[in-house]
């Protein structure tokens, strides 16, 4: 029962710790969702701005108005918080104008978000990996790009739309994942756009040596849980693909944080199980203990209560029972049972001669003679009543019984009962045989009392004898 407890209590911590890791899973998958969705947005809006731009600029009479006011025209729409700069290069990468400046003519002709487009007129909308905005010192930046045709379809630079990567940062400063969970953007190709807490990027180095990153790169969507190569902290890492762009989504609480409530249930609930089991388990070994006494108790009460007090043989309560079952035994069995009736003879004189206490004495030394030679497993010794004693001896045929009674009559005869103060008198013993077997006789009671009549026919021969009831049966 303790070992059935313990494990429904294992059964039920497992199943709870699984449910716990599911639900930081769906949690996670929620968040992630929302800010996948936020990030779209962003970008769903910026491409927008550009697909406008573009479209302006492709007007040729766009190009015929005053430069000011076509600055304004094209840029002073642009006033989404996260965008840090609007523009326009030409073929060769040199800024043509642009919303936050229109003095400076900047080169970006090596950025990637330019070289890719001037390599392929397919790239469609392209956000770039993050780099040092070079109109604002010590400020990072993504760029989403589109490429500008010439009405001849040959290359004429890009247009720009420079988000600061502040503003992905602070998306991810609004999410809690618990005290040692991060969030982050990262790219296709292992570079980090954002994360939270931030890290010092040559400790997290590049993601992409991460053996479970191709996980994220090959699935649009995913959970999994692995140790994270910065700072070795066990994470369930969720992840998303934000659509149509090579940024990744990722969050991931600690395994640890999540699992905080699961292990404070599980000291409650491994404490409670091993106590209850302990205290059933004592209860039970108590009750055995009491159990096992009480069995010994009823054990020696019963041997009390079927043992002569004087001899330590059985009483007659005892041969009553033990005669019964015999006899069962020899009605359904092929065999044989004799029984010896033993009595002291004259023996009320020698208590008169001697006293009552010799004369308990002499019974403890003849039971001591008995018991010595109906010594089998299945023989039974018994004191009847007084001087008179029964002697039960299952599969004993009549010359085995007389050899027995011979045997003790001899005993007794020869010895002398030893008291405190010296040996006693010398007595003698008159022993009656009774055979039986299952045809015959035909019960118990005649069977005793054929053993009976041999003992008193011991008596009427002199004492000192063993008489056989077969001898005193007439023929026929």
């Amino acid at each position: 029962m303790a070992l059935v407890v313990m494990g429904i209590s294992l059964i039920t911590l497992l199943a709870s710790r699984d449910a716990a890791v599911e639900h930081a899973h769906e949690t996670s998958r929620n968040v992630t969702a929302v800010l996948v969705s936020n990030i779209a947005r962003t970008i769903e809006t910026s491409d927008n701005s550009l697909r406008s731009l573009i479209a302006v600029l492709n007007k040729p009479a766009i190009h015929t108005i005053d430069p000011g006011l076509r600055h304004d025209l094209l840029f002073d729409r642009t006033a989404a918080e996260y965008v840090t700069g609007m523009g326009v290069t030409d073929d060769r990468g040199r800024l043509i104008d642009g919303c936050c400046s229109s003095s400076h003519r900047w080169d970006f002709g090596d950025r990637d978000y330019f070289i890719v487009h001037r390599e392929s007129a397919n790239v469609g909308l392209y956000v770039s990996s993050v780099y040092r905005a070079r109109s604002r010192p010590g400020a990072q930046s993504i760029a989403m790009t589109r490429r500008i045709d010439r009405p001849d379809g040959s290359f004429g630079g890009v247009a720009i739309v420079a988000v600061d990567v502040e503003y992905f940062r602070q998306l991810l400063a609004k999410l809690d994942v618990g005290p040692n969970g991060i969030t982050a953007i990262v790219r296709t190709d292992g570079t980090l756009v954002a994360r939270n807490p931030p890290l010092d990027e040559a400790k997290l180095g590049n993601l992409g040596r991460s053996p479970t990153f191709p996980r994220m790169v090959n699935q649009d969507s995913g959970f999994y849980a692995a140790p994270s190569i910065a700072d070795g902290v066990l994470r369930l890492y969720t992840f998303q693909r934000v659509p149509g762009t090579p940024l990744i989504a990722v969050v991931a609480p600690a395994q640890g944080d999540v699992l905080a409530g699961w292990r404070r249930l599980s000291w409650i609930v491994g404490v409670s199980a091993s106590s209850v089991s302990l205290a059933f388990c004592t209860v039970v070994w108590l009750l055995a203990f009491a159990l096992r006494d009480h069995a010994k108790t009823q054990v020696l009460l019963t041997g009390l209560t079927q043992t002569d007090s004087l001899t330590g043989l059985k009483n007659r309560r005892a041969l009553d029972e033990f005669l019964e079952n015999e006899w069962g035994r020899l009605k359904r069995n092929d065999g044989c049972l004799s029984v010896l009736f033993v009595d002291a003879d004259n023996f009320k004189q020698y208590n008169d001669r001697h006293g009552h206490a010799q004369g308990d004495i002499a019974l403890k030394h003849l039971a001591a003679c008995i018991t010595r030679h109906a010594r089998r497993r299945g023989d039974l010794a018994a004191r009847y009543g007084g001087e008179e004693f029964v002697v039960v001896l299952p599969d004993t045929d009549e010359n085995g019984a007389v050899r027995i009674a011979e045997a003790i009559r001899v005993e007794v005869e020869r010895g002398r009962p030893t008291a405190p103060h010296g040996a006693l008198p010398r007595f003698t013993v008159s022993i009656g045989c009774a055979t039986g077997r299952r045809s015959h006789p035909s019960s118990l009671n005649e069977l005793t009392n054929s053993a009976d009549l041999a003992l008193y026919a011991a008596k009427r021969s002199g004492r000192n004898a063993v008489v056989r009831a077969d001898d005193i049966v007439a023929p026929g």
